[in-house]
């Protein structure tokens, strides 16, 4: 996740370089399978619920093609999964433990948040069904805060499919969790705004803070245990990935704190994508980038095109040399002001549609000068 991106505020201090501690996370719970430890628990909160109970608290318009909202709700609430962040040895699993997910591909591969497992020494997956699964991290996503899991078991309700273009301001958009304690719960608003870089808290790093672009807004309050569940659009289809209260930007304010936040659904695909067709997830680029317009870059004294805010020590973008502070103008030759790279919600998207491997030539001004760069895309 054609738009028209926001205009950016005055150039920020340089955030910290990992914009989200999922790499630790990962290191730290990939390749443990979990075991029946929250099963009571989730087994007594699903035993009443199937199939789901759709609960909307606002009443919106019909969905896509004449479909009304309850009939689209029913349709995606049975691919909402609950995940479990399972505590240390010997601790209770609570509410706070729980958030949302959807299956996301016929293969048990399951989206969520980062938000959603952080902290967890294991993963377990509960189904509408009343199946509770146990769960691997498959893949995390530094770089846009998504998580995908390996769920175990062949019984995996239907995928959801990711929408086939990005949202445009305006449009309708459908957050929809599965809580402790009810079926399904949806709050209906409209795109707010797309293509965001913001500032977030995170404990995991050394200035309490990370970066993340590829940010969608909308005006939709997300719904209780939101984080990881999808954010859809009046056809049913993926458009972002909701982050809850741990995504709540601290460089937004009041507005921030009236708004639902969602992060980037095409980072999402991309991870599944490349999962199942190779089984493993490309590095991330370690590139957090920001739109900038003819308007934003006047009032910044630069040029239009993507500029770098963060750049991961060690990443392919690093090795490049590229710099925070940089605005990349040009891709292998195309203008990063044209439309057909502005549609992406991140710069970092439209990178790794061209290929793991792939070496590309960077344009980007730096103190008013022009440079040449060589950006080799990480394999997996």
């Amino acid at each position: 996740m054609s738009q028209s991106p926001p205009e950016a505020p005055a150039l920020p201090a340089p955030p910290p370089a990992l914009r989200l501690a999922a790499v630790a996370l990962v290191a730290a719970i990939v390749g443990v399978v979990v075991g029946g430890g929250a099963a009571y628990f989730l087994v007594r909160h699903f035993e009443n619920s199937s199939p789901a109970t759709v609960v909307i608290h606002n009443v919106s318009p019909s969905g896509g093609s004449g479909t009304s909202l309850p009939s689209l709700l029913g349709q995606v609430s049975p691919s909402l999964v609950q995940v479990v962040r399972l505590p240390a040895a010997g601790g209770a699993v609570t509410s706070a433990d729980v958030s949302s997910g959807f299956v996301a591909s016929g293969s048990g591969l399951v989206v969520t948040s980062e938000g959603a497992v952080e902290g967890a020494t294991g993963v377990e997956v509960g189904l509408d069904s009343g199946q509770l699964l146990p769960a691997t991290i498959a893949a995390a996503d530094p770089d846009s805060g998504i998580v995908v899991l390996q769920v175990s078991g062949n019984s995996l309700p239907r995928p959801l499919t990711f929408a086939s273009s990005l949202p445009a301001v305006g449009d309708v958009a459908i957050a929809v969790s599965l809580p402790v304690g009810s079926g399904a719960q949806a709050d209906v608003g409209t795109v707010s705004a797309t293509g965001l870089t913001v500032t977030v808290p995170n404990a995991l790093t050394s200035s309490g803070q990370a970066t993340v672009d590829g940010v969608l807004r909308t005006d939709t309050p997300p719904p209780p245990g939101s984080s990881g569940g999808p954010l859809v659009d009046s056809s049913g289809d993926v458009i972002g990935v909701l982050a809850g209260d741990r995504m709540q930007p601290l460089d937004q304010g009041q507005a921030g704190a009236s708004s639902g936040f969602a992060l980037d659904a095409g980072a999402a695909q991309q991870l599944v994508s490349s999962l199942e067709s190779t089984g493993v997830a490309p590095h991330p680029l370690g590139l957090v980038c920001q739109w900038l317009n003819q308007v934003s870059a006047a009032a910044l004294g630069t040029v239009p095109g993507a500029l770098v805010v963060a750049v991961d020590a060690g990443s392919s973008a690093a090795s490049a040399g590229v710099v925070a502070g940089d605005v990349i103008t040009s891709v292998g030759g195309s203008s990063a002001a044209s439309a057909a790279l502005r549609r992406y919600p991140a710069l970092s998207d439209y990178l790794l549609t061209l290929g793991a491997g792939t070496t590309v030539t960077l344009t980007v001004v730096r103190d008013g000068a022009s440079h040449q760069l060589s950006l080799t895309l990480p394999s997996a």
